[in-house]
């Protein structure tokens, strides 16, 4: 049941963004079986803080979430959450704007915030794709993210849009990347859309995939080349103590290991090409997995979310939950600590205005969510 409820809900950024080819020959094989023993999906593992002494977990107000939880920001006096079923929502659960598809919010002030909403239906078709602005809880959507890329297609890669993370520090503009169209987009409080920067396709290793689906084996997938090119899939913005945008990459098929990197972007950037232009160039490198949000510490370490430790693809197609990892980087230094391990499902960190870093556990399940403060 789980399995079938993630391949819906995360083939919408993840599998229309892929090699389609590759896609299909690696799943064809992985449903008649790359091997003849039986694939067994792990049951999502406690929490392993082996990286530290053993932290405390102090959960949050205890409140059933039904939804889909996506995002978490901070609000002068709360923790906002974009669910997707209900909108925005508070800590305490209540629904603070009804907003089907909501899967990033931007709080700016008492009563002004920014959000973004998915595709309701097919990410290559207008299903609702969209940036809102939202002012003492009546929302105006301000711009459509699906038409502007059918008309635009920054990327030149096929028509698709999938808006999934918006950063905001006022009501005058906002930046969201956009994981189907591989862009970051300004968008003024006029509805007004620029292009701040494209991120490019790279070649990345085969070997997780192969992995995950049982090889060697003489079947076609199991020798592919070790290398095929990937869609880097920006699933999360922050705006850096610098000033700079930060960017992750989630990183497509073939769900590679340690290959997801971190984009910096100047802060007038416009039509940068990522890799290219001197307004965009790695933060990091490669050195993670499924990134899935970002986020900045009062003392400037970025911190990292990845999705799953083996990848999404181990989670969406093989049904295997190892657990997400948060990770606290200096990005001057470039070093990085694990501070936690084994998350399932981890979907989304922040801080709020004490300093507290709080994460969402098993944000695809509804009924089984949690927000959860993370003591490191």
């Amino acid at each position: 049941m789980l399995m079938g409820f993630i391949i819906n809900q995360l083939n919408l950024i993840i599998m229309k963004k892929f090699s389609i080819s590759w896609v299909l020959l690696f799943l064809i094989v992985f449903l008649s079986g790359c091997n003849t023993d039986k694939l067994e999906t792990e049951t999502p593992v406690e929490y392993d803080y082996s990286a530290k002494s053993t932290p405390a977990f102090l959960k949050a107000p205890a409140v059933q979430f039904d939804g889909l939880l996506f995002d978490l920001a901070a609000a002068p006096n709360d923790l906002f959450i974009a669910d997707a079923s209900k909108g925005i929502i508070s800590l305490y659960g209540t629904t603070e704007v009804s907003l089907e598809g909501a899967v990033s919010v931007a709080p700016v002030g008492m009563s002004s915030m920014w959000a973004v909403t998915w595709p309701l239906g097919d990410s290559e078709m207008d299903t609702g794709q969209g940036l809102h602005q939202i002012k003492n809880k009546k929302t105006k959507k301000l711009a459509n993210l699906f038409e502007f890329e059918a008309n635009n297609n920054p990327d030149g890669q096929d028509i698709n849009s999938n808006p999934y993370s918006v950063s905001a520090f006022n009501a005058n503009f906002a930046i969201v990347a956009d994981a189907g169209a591989n862009d970051l987009l300004k968008i003024d409080n006029k509805g007004n859309i620029e292009v701040v920067a494209v991120f490019p396709l790279e070649m990345v290793s085969t070997e997780n995939v192969k992995n995950l689906l049982g090889c060697p084996n003489p079947a076609p997938p199991c020798g592919a080349p070790a290398m095929i090119p990937a869609q880097p899939v920006p699933t999360s913005v922050v705006m850096g103590p610098d000033g700079y945008y930060y960017v992750g990459e989630l990183k497509g098929f073939p769900a590679p290991l340690d290959e997801s990197n971190i984009w910096k972007i100047a802060p007038d950037a416009s039509g940068a090409i990522c890799g290219s232009s001197p307004d965009c160039v790695k933060a990091f490198d490669g050195g993670f997995t499924s990134i899935i949000d970002l986020a900045f510490s009062e003392d400037g370490r970025l911190f990292v979310a990845e999705f799953d430790a083996l990848s999404w693809f181990a989670v969406e197609v093989v049904g295997t939950v190892t657990g997400g990892n948060i990770k606290a980087c200096n990005t001057e230094t470039m070093e990085c600590e694990t501070i936690a391990t084994g998350i399932p499902l981890l979907t989304a960190i922040s801080f709020d205005k004490d300093g507290n870093l709080w994460a969402i556990k098993n944000g695809l399940i509804p009924g089984q969510a949690e927000v959860f403060k993370v003591d490191y």
